[in-house]
């Protein structure tokens, strides 16, 4: 049955209930069925929007669609993120300190850091014939990144990794407010917050003693705290880094995963990838990334609020009145298969606009350490891509994301 024969046939109360199974289940299949018949699709709690014309509408609005549709999730567990808002005095304050704390010029920064673990980590798979490219690989690049470059060291990379997972799966994936999901989020919150309280103490005690803070993220957040206009309390800055390291961490290690998941099924396209990478090719090794995860991206949705009554697509056959305070649920892995936008959007291309897959958001709360991820998550396939690998076991996957990905490594064929 199609979704929306099956949305037309149920009672009211589960509608909503309903589409998030489908969100959840069959995404791919209800955003076609919603692109051709209802692109701004409206049930009981939310509107969900799927063409590339209006996803590009509502980001690039931020002074309509604000960005805290998740917030009062956050404010539960850990204080919230403004940099999500961007909307207001502290927001903005907070926006412009993490620009200085997290520079596009830190990309080569973190493309060293990410090489060295992913070469280290494929070096220990390779001993062993094979490893996980979840746990051993992906999670292992995204802790190290979160350790060398943010300054969060301590806990082990699969650790670090479990925590923001956990948060981030409370705030963005609990539409039912599950108790067990959200215990677990606050548990992670305790722990993590610890840590980053832990290492910003130290940093003080470096700068009270004369020395330097040090050029991480924490050594500059730290540095900028003698600073009046930016300074922020001491509460704030564990609610920033938690909020950062959610933001940042567990999405670096999905991309990883997902890439090259993706690129395990495309022979053609894994053999791109492999010649770029040999070749040094940077950029032609991310033109391969960045069209995988267009097929599996690390979100499928972004959610946004409201804040005024406004009229979306206005002037077209789908226009919508929005009331203030109404849910918009964005579908940005719809948007970047629109057929009236995307040429042959089934098609795996390797020189498509980057607009096309907003997979770094779009508009005032698009991601502020771009850079900084494409580096990570290029130099952590890189070092895989060195070698030929095979599934050693079934891909699982929890939603769209993978949770294990055993592979066996092999040497690289000679050439000829």
């Amino acid at each position: 049955m199609s979704f929306l024969r099956e949305y037309t046939a149920s009672e009211a109360e589960s509608r909503t209930a309903l589409t998030l199974r489908w969100l959840a289940g069959q995404p791919r299949e209800l955003f076609s069925e919603l692109q051709r018949e209802q692109p701004i699709f409206s049930t009981p709690g939310f509107v969900l929007v799927t063409r590339y014309a209006e996803t590009l509408e509502v980001l690039s609005r931020g002074d309509v669609f604000l960005g805290h549709a998740l917030e009062a999730r956050r404010q539960a567990l850990f204080g919230g993120f403004s940099l999500d808002e961007r909307e207001g005095p502290r927001a903005a304050v907070e926006a412009a300190l993490m620009r200085l704390c997290v520079r596009n010029d830190d990309a080569d920064r973190v493309a060293a850091v990410s090489h060295e673990a992913a070469t280290a980590a494929v070096t220990t798979g390779r001993s062993r014939g094979g490893f996980d490219v979840v746990t051993d690989l992906a999670q292992v690049v995204a802790g190290r990144v979160a350790a060398d470059y943010v300054g969060v060291g301590g806990p082990e990379e699969s650790t670090l990794v479990r925590w923001v997972e956990a948060i981030g799966r409370d705030v963005e994936d609990n539409p039912t407010g599950d108790s067990e999901i959200h215990e677990e989020a606050r548990s992670a919150v305790a722990e993590l917050g610890g840590y980053t309280d832990t290492m910003v103490a130290s940093r003080r005690a470096q700068r009270s003693s004369g020395r330097m803070a040090g050029d991480d993220v924490i050594g500059r957040l730290v540095a900028l705290q003698n600073v009046a206009h930016l300074r922020i309390e001491e509460r704030r800055l564990r609610e920033v880094l938690i909020g950062l390291l959610v933001a940042g961490v567990e999405p670096i290690a999905a991309c990883i995963a997902l890439a090259l998941g993706e690129l395990l099924g495309r022979p053609g396209a894994l053999q791109v990838a492999r010649a770029a990478a040999a070749a040094g090719d940077d950029d032609g090794l991310w033109a391969v990334l960045r069209e995988a995860l267009r097929f599996s991206p690390p979100r499928r949705t972004v959610s946004r609020i409201c804040g005024q009554s406004y009229t979306l697509a206005k002037g077209t056959a789908n226009e919508v009145t929005l009331r203030p305070g109404a849910r918009v649920v964005v579908a940005t892995a719809a948007a970047a298969f629109d057929p009236d936008r995307v040429d042959d959007p089934e098609h795996f291309r390797l020189n498509r606009p980057e607009h096309h897959d907003f997979l770094f958001g779009e508009g005032p709360h698009a991601c502020l350490a771009k850079y900084v991820a494409i580096a990570a998550i290029r130099e952590g396939c890189k070092a895989l891509l060195a070698c030929e690998f095979r599934l050693a076991g079934p891909l699982r996957r929890d939603g769209g994301r993978p949770i294990a990905f055993p592979v066996e490594l092999l040497p690289l064929r000679a050439a000829g």
